[in-house]
């Protein structure tokens, strides 16, 4: 059997009490009826559809091929509430759906792990829509709700571990011992992807910050005799001023501006020991608006005004 050929809801039930959750809900969505929706209360094999395979005890819930299709619970506009936790994976098909107010577009490869106490609405059902999923009941605590695109191999992986949580959990007498172990080990498995997930994501911002960084540092060499000013650059890179702060303080560890000076006093340096222009005229070329401030920018930035440092002894090494 081809890998993506089949799917398995596996469902729980959950005797926490939801009125907390319920009527904070209805505080934000006045205009809806909540459906309080147990698994006690479905017929599982109306919902999974006339091609599904089900398996159900007191321990676990298990659907084959699970292809929705219950009318009576699938309904769009309608709030649904969802006492147990559940992991599901979406083979085939599409859906938008709201998870605790957060919107969501399901597609092949979508993993998601729910806790207990979900809010859900179906904005959109899509009539190809085929679904996986786990869940045991009371045995299985989930903290955080994870909603992700997982990547061929790790969903592959997940539908693995499912094929054999259905072999396992069908045999006679029931394996209880061994069920609950491949369950925590799915759920546990997903949180791992989360969390490489979001190591990837913080990667590639990593990335694109040095990238910004590097765009940045190239324009205020260029640019640094005549523009001293944060917007200008921001605009020159299509961001605002305030994330080219951000960025560069997070990739660099030092201010815009403290790039910036660290270019201009580069140059007056350079200027001030191989040019032989006075100390006016270097001032004019890095257009500043007298030769007092120029020294003064100088003198605070080195230590000493431009005339000092063009006394002292050395070689060019010491234009740093």
């Amino acid at each position: 059997m081809n890998l993506y050929d089949f799917g398995v809801f596996c469902l729980s039930y959950s005797r926490k009490d939801a009125n907390f959750v319920i009527e904070s809900y209805k505080i934000i969505r006045m205009d809806k009826n909540i459906n309080y929706t147990p698994i006690s209360s479905l017929d599982l094999k109306k919902m999974a559809g006339a091609e599904s395979h089900v398996f159900n005890n007191d321990e676990v819930s298990i659907i084959l091929n699970g292809r929705p299709s219950d009318a009576t619970f699938f309904r769009e506009g309608e709030v649904y509430q969802l006492p147990e936790p559940r992991l599901l994976l979406f083979l085939r098909g599409e859906a938008d759906v709201h998870l605790d107010l957060e919107q969501y577009h399901f597609q092949k490869g979508m993993v998601i792990l729910t806790t207990s106490d979900l809010i859900l609405e179906f904005e959109h059902f899509g009539e190809e829509v085929e679904v996986c999923g786990i869940a045991m009941k009371e045995a299985v605590q989930v903290e955080e709700s994870i909603a992700l695109q997982a990547t061929p191999r790790d969903f592959e992986l997940l539908l693995k571990m499912m094929y054999l949580l259905w072999d396992v959990a069908t045999q006679t007498p029931f394996r209880r011992e061994v069920v609950q172990p491949l369950v925590r080990a799915m759920v546990a498995n997903v949180q791992y992807m989360k969390q490489a997930s979001d190591r990837l994501v913080e990667q590639k911002a990593v990335s694109r910050h040095q990238e910004l960084f590097q765009q940045f540092k190239a324009l205020v060499s260029q640019h640094c005799e005549q523009e001293r000013n944060i917007p200008f650059y921001a605009d020159q890179l299509h961001v605002s001023p305030h994330h080219l702060s951000a960025v560069i303080s997070k990739a660099s560890g030092h201010s815009v501006m403290y790039w910036i000076n660290r270019a201009v006093v580069l140059r007056a340096k350079v200027l001030l020991r191989t040019s032989g222009l006075l100390t006016y005229e270097i001032a004019e070329r890095l257009h500043f608006p007298n030769p007092p401030a120029f020294n003064s920018f100088f003198k605070r930035e080195v230590g000493m005004t431009p005339s000092a440092f063009r006394g002292l002894q050395g070689d060019r090494s010491r234009v740093t």
